[in-house]
């Protein structure tokens, strides 16, 4: 089964560079554009999955209008920043909590939200529903639109060939890649970027 993984469009969070994680928030007019302009470009999809956060949402409706009627999977949607959420670099340099945060491997020990090992599960368990809903409609080749920090994560913890750092996986919004699942264990075999790679 293929996956076509796509960040969603352009947010003002993502213009300030801020960690927005479960806010909800909408996309911008340019990142409606730009999920306009891409979506001619993606492969033909049978079904379209996306995260429940509106940013998706409306992302996914433009970059597959063929497909009104998408499934939300919960897991699909993004990390939770805990007390970083909204903020950005900037806002939070001398913050002590923040600059432990940058700085630790370990960060299921810090009081910041979701740990990378618990992202890492809730997104695989979600890509399993994903292909389980799938293969029971018959499904060859499917949509998911998301979000940077699941994509990173997922791509980083499950894509072949692997790539040796976490942001080597980081895309611009409207991208992603196209992968072919394999199931036991889980994988996510690289096919091609998608999108708006510059």
């Amino acid at each position: 089964m293929e996956l076509i993984l796509v960040r969603h469009a352009t947010t003002q969070g993502n213009l300030e560079h801020r960690f927005i994680g479960v806010t909800d928030i909408p996309i911008l007019p340019q990142g409606e554009d730009l999920a306009r302009t891409v979506s001619p470009t993606l492969p033909a999809v049978d079904h379209v999955y996306r995260s429940p956060l509106v940013r998706c949402q409306q992302t996914a409706a433009l970059l597959w209008p063929r497909h009104p009627d998408q499934t939300v999977i919960p897991g699909l949607r993004e990390t939770d920043f805990g007390p970083f959420e909204g903020r950005n670099h900037e806002e939070l340099k001398d913050d002590p909590l923040y600059q432990q945060w940058l700085t630790t491997s370990d960060l299921s020990k810090l009081p910041v939200g979701e740990s990378i090992p618990d992202c890492t599960r809730r997104l695989s368990d979600a890509i399993r529903q994903v292909v389980a809903h799938a293969r029971a409609h018959g499904y060859e080749r499917v949509g998911l639109c998301t979000h940077g920090g699941s994509l990173m994560n997922l791509m980083s913890s499950l894509g072949v060939p692997a790539r040796p750092h976490y942001y080597d996986w980081e895309c611009p919004n409207c991208s992603g890649f196209a992968v072919e699942v394999e199931e036991e264990p889980l994988r996510l075999r690289l096919l091609s970027p998608v999108g708006n790679w510059k």
